[in-house]
């Protein structure tokens, strides 16, 4: 086991950890909401971790698939098993806590799961951001096998523009076909919607980082006016400011937009604001060991801040009925929901946060730190 990684891409080090604060952010219902008013999170965010891994994708026609699918099995689908088996059992001794028994396994269980891993994405409630995990997968192999196929003629500008089309055509689908439609649809679809923003990562490292790495701190902050003021304009031409967001992506819902275009220019603003952000800002943040550490480990920001607000939960549930009583605080509403929060005031909703971000991590650590000593004694056993 090797010592804690750090990451060399500090631009993309710091965009992936900003992406995976406002994931935990959006989920306590806002509570910085970094110019979430202008640029809602959910109008690019998860597009954005696209374009990330777009950006470091070097697939081409001489790839051999066998080991890239293995590479990624290993980075992709053995850390989302581990997470989500991890999220299972916080979430065992959670429903245990807070419902003061064990809930017996209803029948088809394991089926069920499974049919939610291959439609939505994530097995339990509990852990339903890591959906993603599962999308991403997807989207990496049909690019891998179409880049292997026709890697000898590939143009990103007319595989963009076929990309475009087909995520156009999965929001159609999904506002118009989805609701009467099998489940079965929702990976296919979602794997439509994001490939044109990992040719856009590819795009953007190939021909116009140079470009944009290169503007003036002034015209950087100019470009990120004229891209607040484009949602702004944009907010005036939809019958509600919000539409300019998708929620519920994980099952492709939440279009709310009249025009099916509105998810594809809202990430394309999204990321390309936060991109210039992170051009001002990636040098000092950039030296950070926890920025580092938290980009390295998204993963299991993304699959256990859930589990972490409902452990915050189970404290303020314990406070309540054993030592004194907590305000507002609704044990009912949270023994009912896993996405119940204390809201006594706006404030208190980074204690949530503070839990999603650092619960994770401390976990992530702890593990990390156990490989080391487990590494270290075995390389010393063989050496005896």
């Amino acid at each position: 086991m090797k010592e804690l990684r750090s990451k060399s891409n500090k631009k993309f080090m710091v965009l992936s950890a900003i992406g995976i604060f406002m994931v935990v952010d959006h989920h306590t219902w806002i509570t910085f909401n970094l110019f979430g008013d202008f640029i809602p999170y959910n109008s690019f965010f998860m597009p954005m971790f696209v374009f990330i891994s777009g950006y470091f994708n070097k697939v081409d026609s001489s790839t051999n698939l066998i080991k890239y699918t293995g590479k990624k099995v290993k980075t992709l689908l053995v850390p989302y098993i581990g997470v989500s088996f991890l999220a299972f059992v916080l979430q065992f001794f959670i429903n245990w806590f807070k419902l003061g028994h064990i809930e017996p396994v209803p029948s088809g269980y394991l089926l069920y799961l499974l049919e939610r891993i291959v439609t939505i994405g994530s097995s339990i409630s509990i852990a339903e951001p890591m959906w993603f995990v599962i999308s991403l997968f997807a989207v990496l192999m049909v690019y891998a096998i179409c880049k292997k196929l026709l890697g000898k003629i590939w143009n990103s500008y007319v595989a963009l523009a076929v990309f475009v089309a087909l995520h156009i055509l999965s929001v159609y689908l999904a506002k118009n076909v989805l609701p009467v439609a099998t489940p079965y649809i929702l990976l296919p679809l979602k794997i439509m919607f994001f490939l044109p923003f990992l040719e856009m990562g590819i795009i953007y490292r190939d021909k116009l980082e140079g470009k944009h790495s290169s503007m003036s701190g002034g015209l950087k902050l100019g470009l990120m006016a004229i891209l607040l003021l484009v949602n702004a304009v944009r907010t005036t031409y939809l019958p509600y400011a919000y539409d300019v967001a998708f929620d519920a992506l994980g099952e492709m819902e939440g279009f709310t937009s009249p025009f099916i275009v509105t998810p594809l220019i809202s990430s394309i603003v999204g990321i390309l604001f936060w991109l210039t952000v992170v051009e001002l800002i990636a040098k000092p943040v950039g030296e950070s060991k926890f920025v580092n550490y938290m980009s390295c480990n998204t993963f299991w920001i993304m699959g256990l801040h859930v589990a972490f607000f409902n452990i915050v939960n189970c404290v303020l549930m314990f406070i309540s009925r054993f030592i004194v009583w907590v305000p507002y605080f609704d044990i009912e509403a949270f023994q009912e929901s896993e996405w119940y929060m204390w809201e006594i005031s706006p404030t208190i909703k980074l204690i949530y946060l503070l839990a999603g971000v650092f619960g994770p991590l401390l976990l992530k650590l702890i593990y990390d730190k156990i490989c080391i000593l487990l590494g270290k004694a075995f390389r010393k056993k063989e050496k005896e």
